[in-house]
């Protein structure tokens, strides 16, 4: 049975940070791409929210014993076998991998404009995210 409690706490940071997230969008790209310090700071909230998602994703495989995954890849996966996320977020959630990952081990080749067009185009992706996750532990949409 999955810790509520837990995944609460983390649906709680990422509902957070997206909401910083979408105030640092309101920048120009100009203005966010000149800013170091928003673009860290943007950065750093992605990592973190990701991070979060994941934390979810394979505290809920390990609960429900869905399978034992070697990747982040696998953990989203075994997610969307159990019909607990829909097949449509599995590329954005992949995605969301790949970047945290770049963001880890190859922090250099993460750009400012890639930062600022994930913060412009994809924060929807933690929201459709969310809500799979709380119709499946707590059976609302």
């Amino acid at each position: 049975m999955v810790n509520k409690d837990r995944i609460r706490e983390k649906i709680q940071l990422i509902k957070t940070n997206v909401a910083d997230l979408r105030d640092i969008a309101r920048v120009s790209e100009r203005d966010f791409v000149e800013n170091t310090i928003l673009f860290h700071a943007a950065t750093r909230m992605l990592q973190i929210s990701i991070e979060a998602v994941l934390d979810i994703a394979q505290h809920i495989v390990t609960r429900e014993q869905l399978g034992t995954p070697k990747t982040y890849r696998e953990v989203i996966l075994l997610l969307e076998s159990a019909g607990i996320v829909p097949g449509d977020q599995v590329a954005a959630l992949v995605n969301m991998t790949r970047f945290r990952n770049r963001v880890v081990h190859m922090y250099d080749e993460v750009s400012r404009e890639e930062v600022h067009r994930i913060i412009m185009k994809n924060l929807s992706d933690f929201d459709a995210y969310l809500a799979a996750i709380v119709k499946f532990v707590w059976g609302e949409a």
